[in-house]
């Protein structure tokens, strides 16, 4: 049986709740110095949900800074629950795993567990972090248990986060994070569940790679370091895998004449001190033709690790093997299994962390790493293809 620390009646560890406190909150704010504004729209207790945009690993930590009598309770992506020591001191303020997009009964009961113990739940609507700050699509099913649950939902907004920890980078940055806490919702103020979810989006529907200026950042390390995970292609040629980081400060092509320097806010300087934007370079990169070899290959990785969902909604580890995307199918093999996955019979496809993809249809949930090439390539690809979009042959 798994450890776990003995919880309140609350449903958290008086052990570790002022570890953890004391620990990674001054870590957080070494890193982002969080200056929370408006504070007198902040909960002192529950029961209550408080949500936020999420493109930042610390956004949990960073609306919990001036919460300093209790911990928030909430969910978390099931990858997170995949190694011992977080598993442990997630559980034991209150954090259940769930995996992303795909509905499970047990964590509405756990929700519903959380309020009789008159817990701040956090939950992030966008499900995953976002890669570029700007907005991705709402979990609706999340929006409808706020709904549901007739509590006080508390937006945040997190300026800067974005630029603080690029999803794709390795390394954070040193800024200053503003937590903004808006006017609670509450949900007898609104006359339907339309009207409440169209709210609850608007609070939270701005991109971030333009925040205010006194969250830019202001340090970094390596700061491109990391940018082939969203540059997964040249953006001139169309070359998977082109971009490189000289340096960790530079960013080039292999296969194109360029070469700029990224300064600490993730913005692209050319030889003659322009300023480019990474997200119209990556538009710019989207726009290119899906490409495919002559054997209908459109992208492939060896050596992958795989792993399962159970019917307990538990991670469950497999073997290592070979994934390849072709135009209507994805082929896998791993171990002695082998076999197909229909990409129009796919219901959800997420990014877990920055380099696993999740793939679920009617039959099960497939995971496999992409430590070679770009999981964001894997997913726009997928997504590309299931719009209509047909590769074209190339053979480099």
């Amino acid at each position: 049986m798994d450890f776990r620390f003995k919880k309140n009646n609350r449903g958290y560890s008086e052990i570790t709740f002022p570890f953890m406190r004391n620990t990674i909150i001054p870590t957080t704010n070494y890193f982002f110095n969080v200056r929370i504004t408006q504070r007198e729209n902040m909960p002192l207790t529950g029961p209550c949900f408080i949500y936020g945009n999420h493109s930042n690993y610390f956004d949990p930590f960073l609306l919990n800074v001036g919460l300093t009598e209790e911990p928030t309770a909430g969910v978390m992506t099931r990858d997170q629950f995949h190694k011992t020591f977080p598993r442990i001191f997630m559980d034991s303020i209150g954090i259940v795993p769930t995996s992303k997009y795909i509905p499970e009964p047990g964590i509405v009961r756990d929700v519903i567990r959380m309020i009789d113990q008159q817990r701040m739940i956090v939950i992030f609507p966008e499900g995953g972090r976002r890669w570029d700050g700007r907005p991705k699509p709402i979990i609706e099913t999340t929006l409808k248990l706020f709904w549901k649950m007739k509590v006080p939902v508390h937006p945040v907004q997190l300026h800067g986060s974005h630029l603080g920890w690029p999803r794709w980078a390795k390394k954070p940055r040193k800024s200053s994070i503003e937590a903004r806490w808006l006017k609670p919702l509450h949900t007898s103020d609104f006359e339907s569940y339309e009207d409440f979810s169209a709210v609850c989006k608007e609070k939270i529907n701005f991109e971030e790679y333009d925040p205010p200026p006194d969250t830019y950042p202001f340090h970094s390390w390596s700061p491109a370091k990391g940018i082939e995970r969203l540059l997964y292609r040249c953006p001139e040629t169309g070359v998977n895998g082109a971009i490189f980081t000289p340096g960790g400060n530079r960013v080039c092509s292999r296969t194109a004449h360029f070469e700029y320097s990224m300064n600490h806010a993730s913005r692209l300087i050319d030889r003659d001190g322009n300023l480019l934007s990474l997200i119209e370079m990556y538009d710019k990169m989207k726009k290119i033709d899906i490409h495919k070899n002559r054997q209908g290959v459109i992208l492939e990785q060896n050596g992958s690790q795989f792993f399962t969902v159970d019917k307990e909604h538990k991670l469950q580890k497999l073997d290592r093997g070979v994934v390849q995307l072709m135009t209507d199918e994805i082929v896998y093999a791993f171990g002695s299994e082998s076999g197909t996955i229909a990409l129009d019979s796919i219901y959800y496809i997420s990014v877990e962390q920055a380099h696993k993809l999740s793939i679920t249809n009617n039959h099960r949930t497939l995971q496999f790493t992409l430590n070679d090439g770009s999981a964001l390539q894997w997913q726009d690809y997928i997504n590309r293809l299931n719009k209509g979009e047909k590769p074209v042959l190339n053979d480099f």
